[in-house]
């Protein structure tokens, strides 16, 4: 830029300044503006100064309405206010009331469902019942007794009950097998059972029943000597479910479909069942609490016992058996436990003669062997009739001879099969 130029814009600052100065936006040097007063707005000093205030604008359209305190009579006849007390306010922090009840009470159960667990009592319960299932499980750890008629026979069991029937009450004490259900009677045990003169000929030793049902009669005969009689089994179907274990099982299935109408028990802690048997309703009343017998056998004893109940897997104990119209009067038949205890007891078979004849297979051929003797008979009758008409003399020799090897034949057949008879079912038999 020139000369010119600078001295020209020199001069446009001087003219600024002064118009500034002019218009007190610049002051002038040596110049101050006078202070300023501080005064309250809407005072009488600030309207003094100059101070102007809007006035509060009016609705135009609004109606007086005047102010009155609100609950008042006032405000209710002015507007219709309606008071409506609210409750006090409950503090969250404060909690209701409780009612304090005794732990272990109804009271406490009622209010609050309280249940009390006893730990103590729960494993005590949980032992027991591991108990029971183990016994329930278990075999017996006595052994069993032989299957065959010859053998030593032990017991380990005895049981003494009281049989109600139409001729009397009659006690009777035998041993029992715990492992098979085997059971001896001893002839100084049955007493008035045995009908007098029913062993005439001989003396009666006991009575044993093997566990597959067979029954055998032990004791010295007049003519046969020392000999147990296979009775074969005599002791009807009534008793069949005692050794099996699906006629036992079904026993106990009918007990929900059957009436549980009972007849008098026996008193005590027991539990009456009635089902259906093989022959009839039977009723038993077994013990709450469980057997501590071991056994895999469905029942042991004749009526009264112990028996398995598989519904709740516990051994139980029978107090009283009630067999419906199971006497021979058509009444029923009651047997009542009064005691079962240990004991051991021991018979040795091998000692007898085994003799057959009189079970169910002896007394079948002995009929059939009676049944030839007429035809026999006949037999003989012809053949002696045929030797009579023979000449007399030495023309009717040959005829004698002929007829008398006949009748010698006939008597030597029915000779041998009664033989036969007597070695096979234990007979004493002679050759002569």
């Amino acid at each position: 830029m020139n000369a010119r130029g600078w001295v020209a814009v020199g001069v446009a600052v001087v003219i600024a300044g002064g118009v500034l100065a002019a218009s007190g936006v610049m002051p002038l040097p040596g110049l101050r503006p006078p202070p300023i007063e501080v005064v309250e707005s809407g005072s009488d000093a600030a309207r003094a100064a100059g101070e102007v205030t809007a006035p509060t604008p009016v609705d135009p359209f609004a109606p007086a309405i005047p102010i009155v305190e609100s609950g008042s009579e006032a405000a209710r006849d002015l507007v219709g206010e309606m008071y409506v007390p609210l409750p006090p306010m409950h503090d969250p922090f404060e909690l209701p009331s409780i009612p304090v009840v005794e732990s272990g009470t109804d009271e406490a159960w009622i209010a609050h469902g309280e249940e009390i667990i006893n730990v103590a009592e729960q494993e005590r319960l949980a032992e027991r019942r591991r108990r029971i299932e183990q016994l329930f499980s278990a075999n017996s750890a006595f052994p069993p007794n032989p299957e065959s008629e010859l053998g030593r026979y032990r017991f380990d069991l005895r049981i003494l009950q009281l049989v109600d029937s139409s001729r009397g009450l009659d006690r009777l004490n035998y041993y029992v097998n715990s492992a098979d259900n085997s059971q001896l009677f001893l002839a100084t045990d049955l007493g008035d059972l045995i009908p007098p003169g029913t062993f005439a000929n001989g003396e009666l030793h006991f009575v044993l029943r093997q566990a597959d049902g067979d029954t055998l009669a032990c004791g010295k005969h007049a003519d046969i000597g020392d000999a147990c009689l296979m009775l074969g089994e005599d002791l009807g179907s009534a008793f069949a479910w005692f050794r099996d274990m699906n006629l036992h099982r079904r026993f106990l299935d009918t007990l929900p479909r059957v009436p549980q109408t009972l007849g008098e028990g026996p008193g005590g802690n027991v539990q009456g069942l009635r089902g259906k048997g093989e022959d009839g309703f039977m009723q038993m009343w077994v013990g709450r609490n469980p057997s501590p017998i071991a056994t895999q056998m469905p029942f042991l004893g004749a009526g009264v016992g112990v028996m398995k109940d598989f519904r709740i897997r516990a051994n139980r104990t029978v107090h009283r058996t009630r067999w419906e119209g199971g006497d021979i009067d058509g009444g029923d038949l009651v047997i009542d436990l009064i005691e079962l205890a240990p004991a051991r007891m021991e018979r040795d078979t091998s000692l007898y003669r085994i003799v057959t004849a009189f079970t169910a297979q002896g007394l079948e051929e002995a009929m059939a062997i009676g049944n030839q003797v007429p035809d026999v008979v006949a037999q003989a009758t012809a053949i002696r009739e045929a030797l009579d008409a023979c000449p007399a003399g030495r023309a009717g020799s040959d005829c004698r001879k002929f007829h008398r090897e006949r009748m010698k034949e006939l008597d030597q057949r029915m000779r041998d099969q009664a033989l036969d008879f007597g070695r096979r079912h234990g007979l004493p038999v002679g050759e002569d």
